[in-house]
């Protein structure tokens, strides 16, 4: 895909293999986006910073895409195909044949890898390295998803050379932080899926 270029390269997939991912849901999520997730209130700031930018310019960078809204549609287990419409409905540059492989593939996962080696999931720390987000609440929110997704997809991530460290940090976490988190990570998703 280097070679190619990653648009060549994203075309191609989705000429070849766009209409089996658009039929799989590796992950068997079946939950569906409220409101919050169309008027950025999740009381997630990065996520709803994310959002706003999206409903004010109709675009923004792959990385917000990528790792902060799809990041946490996917540990929030929405159904893949309700995030694809979520990505067509928001974005000015949406098209099938670049947002098929974009969700199904990359961003979720959801094809079980026919595009990507391993999900791209991840907790606070990634924003706060990678941008001017302090911690707070919603940290807490955050990093419960995402030990939460690593829990129940345990022996995926095992398996997989790329993330077994994953399961290795979880079981580190004290089992007072693990409880915490995990419960706002229930009632995170309780109140912003249907």
């Amino acid at each position: 895909r280097q070679v190619l270029g990653w648009r060549e390269f994203i075309r191609g997939i989705y000429q070849f293999k766009g209409d089996d991912q658009m039929k799989r849901n590796y992950w068997q999520h079946t939950g569906k986006l409220t409101e919050s997730w169309y008027e950025a209130s999740t009381g997630i700031l990065p996520l709803d910073d994310s959002i706003n930018t999206v409903l004010e310019d109709g675009y923004n960078h792959h990385i917000p895409r990528l790792m902060v809204i799809s990041n946490l549609m996917n540990l929030c287990e929405i159904d893949p195909k309700e995030i694809y419409r979520w990505f067509m409905e928001m974005y000015i540059d949406s098209s099938e044949w670049v947002m098929v492989p974009n969700v199904f593939g990359m961003a979720t996962y959801s094809d079980g890898g026919l595009m990507s080696t391993k999900p791209y999931t991840c907790g606070s720390n990634y924003f706060l390295k990678m941008s001017n987000y302090k911690k707070g609440e919603w940290c807490d929110i955050v990093d419960g998803l995402y030990w939460r997704f690593i829990e129940k997809n345990r022996s995926f991530y095992q398996s997989n050379p790329r993330l077994s460290l994953q399961a290795t940090f979880l079981d580190r976490l004290s089992p007072e932080r693990k409880e915490r988190i995990f419960s706002k990570a229930e009632n995170f998703i309780s109140k912003h899926t249907a």
